[in-house]
């Protein structure tokens, strides 16, 4: 085996002989040569999940096992094909059999899809056609509705404008029946205060007139006692006046009548000179 190994690394003729060989063999063994070529297949796929996921190390190349497979692949169905033409030819009929039934059940495939195609699209057709009359027949419903909605609500506005005109009316009444009774009751309680007021007025008048009576009456209470005090110290005076005439006059001849002139002592008038002279107050 080492031998092998060492003639297939240092000899090209071997290598030829080798390959020349083994594609003999694939050429007269067609079968088993397409059988080892899917197992070279196979083993090129899990030499390139080792090497480049699993990352581990490969005995051999990736390039020459897939290469091996196509080689062995090729000469082994170009064999096959050349030593068995009659299962190929038996194969071929096979196949256009088996195509013409394919073709046959998919041209019948066909016909019963576009039938059943033109019986959805008439169907679909109906249903659209249905679909757009109760679309149409939805949408003048709506257009009813939305007249009749409209008119009624025109109508409720109008009822509420109604309404609310009579309410600013009942309102507009109200505030003036308030109004009225507000400047009326406003009027009565200015009468009432004016009447107070001049209630209060007359009654200062009263207080005043009466304080000014007391008053009047009280000064004339004081002149009259004020005049009758001043009488009495007059006629204190006079009758002391009178006293010390009457004693002066005794004595100097002068009299004093009531009225306090003096007179000499045969009647006549005395001047005040005379009375100074004498002694005496005029």
């Amino acid at each position: 085996m080492e031998k092998l190994k060492n003639l297939w690394d240092d000899k090209l003729w071997f290598k030829i002989l080798v390959i020349v060989v083994i594609l003999a063999l694939s050429y007269w063994f067609g079968i088993i040569a397409i059988l080892l070529g899917f197992i070279l297949f196979i083993y090129a796929i899990v030499t390139v999940i080792r090497k480049y996921i699993l990352k581990k190390n490969t005995r051999f190349k990736v390039r020459y096992i897939l290469l091996s497979f196509l080689a062995l692949t090729i000469m082994g169905g170009y064999g096959y094909a050349q030593t068995h033409p009659e299962e190929m030819e038996q194969s071929r009929i096979r196949q256009q059999e088996t195509k013409k039934a394919a073709e046959t059940k998919k041209a019948e495939d066909a016909k019963k899809a576009a039938k059943a195609k033109k019986a959805e699209d008439a169907k679909k057709a109906a249903k659209a056609k249905k679909a757009e009359d109760a679309k149409k027949a939805a949408k003048a419903k709506k257009a009813e509705d939305a007249k009749k909605a409209a008119k009624a609500k025109k109508a409720e506005d109008a009822k509420k404008a109604e309404a609310a005109k009579q309410a600013e009316a009942a309102k507009q009444a109200e505030a003036a029946k308030q109004a009225e009774a507000a400047k009326q009751a406003e009027a009565a309680k200015q009468a009432e205060a004016a009447k107070q007021a001049e209630a209060a007025r007359q009654a200062e008048a009263a207080r005043q007139a009466e304080a000014a009576r007391q008053a009047e009456a009280a000064k004339q209470a004081e002149a009259a006692k004020q005049a009758e005090a001043a009488r009495q110290a007059e006629a204190a005076a006079q009758a002391q006046a009178a006293a010390q005439t009457e004693q002066n006059g005794n004595s100097s001849g002068y009299i004093r009548d009531a009225n306090g002139r003096w007179h000499r002592s045969n009647g006549q008038f005395a001047s005040k000179k005379e009375i100074a002279a004498a002694g005496l107050v005029w």
